[in-house]
């Protein structure tokens, strides 16, 4: 049997955007799906734009501000499909990539979680500018523990599985929510992966992170360790190496963007912080980033 998909579109204040979105979905060549429209409290005409649309396809729901997390899950609790994947209300899938997806599911004989990959392009020019990312083995399990190289965009899970696990609710831990979640599936499940570009990320200005104040940055640096030092079948799949590895990651990450936002000495403790955690911080590709964005500016 050909398997169902939903595909759940969480949105807050994206009018301008969300059609095209829409439109990129409804233009599948697959034809078993859904599309689950999930409204995060918009102040913006969003309802209009989409009910404008009539397609028996589209479902749209409307409930309070809560953040990305929330609206995620409140989506996956209505899905009927048996795989769930998700996109942003600003991003475009393309026509093949349910049909591929179909594809790699039958492959591998229904798998409980796999991901494609997808390029990132700048929304007003449409060049790109970022090339997809081209993994060798096929599972990235492993992987996983060195960084967040996915996107909500692209990744399946089985809809019986994100019934149980889902995603972080905490509105402070925003922007780290979805990584903890492939996480959590990597401890769990064979988490495959498909070279096979699915969609397109689109990059704008109302998109950009660097507004990410050094209080958020440390919350989700020091939360995403704190909840998997609670999650057992993670420590016993990984130890709590992989812990310390992620926590040094998430300290560099934070280098960055403080690095970013011109505030250089507070870019470089947390810099020196990551390494005596981790040392291998040192050997990637961020670090170049992070003594770049110091020395230009």
């Amino acid at each position: 049997m050909k398997p169902f998909f939903s595909i759940i579109v969480p949105t807050y204040n994206r009018a301008d955007l969300i059609k095209k979105t829409l439109d990129s979905l409804l233009a599948q060549q697959y034809e078993q799906y859904e599309i689950i429209v999930v409204d995060d409290g918009s102040t913006d005409n969003t309802e209009e734009i989409v009910g404008a649309i009539k397609d028996p396809r589209i479902a749209y729901y409307k409930k309070s501000n809560a953040e990305r997390g929330a609206a995620r899950n409140f989506g996956i609790q209505r899905a009927r499909g048996v795989y769930i994947t998700f996109i942003d209300s600003d991003d475009l899938m393309l026509p093949t990539a349910l049909q591929n997806a179909c594809a790699h599911i039958e492959r591998l004989k229904f798998p409980n979680c796999f991901a494609q990959s997808f390029v990132v392009m700048d929304a007003i020019t449409g060049k790109q500018l970022q090339a997809p990312k081209f993994v060798a083995s096929e599972k990235i399990n492993d992987l996983l523990m060195k960084g967040n190289f996915l996107g909500c965009i692209g990744v399946f899970v089985k809809n019986e599985i994100l019934q149980t696990i889902n995603f972080e609710e905490d509105r402070r831990f925003a922007g780290t929510e979805d990584w903890l979640l492939w996480l959590r599936l990597a401890a769990r499940y064979p988490f495959h992966y498909s070279n096979v570009v699915c969609a397109s990320m689109m990059e704008h200005e109302n998109r950009s992170v660097l507004g990410f104040s050094e209080e958020k940055l440390l919350y989700r640096t020091n939360q995403i360790k704190n909840l998997l030092a609670q999650d057992q079948v993670f420590l016993q799949a990984y130890g709590v190496s992989s812990l310390n590895k992620i926590y040094a990651h998430m300290l560099s990450y934070t280098a960055l963007h403080l690095a970013m936002q011109k505030h250089k000495k507070k870019a470089l403790r947390y810099f020196l912080k990551s390494l005596r955690i981790d040392f291998t911080q040192f050997f990637t590709r961020r670090t170049l980033g992070i003594f770049k964005t110091i020395l230009i500016q």
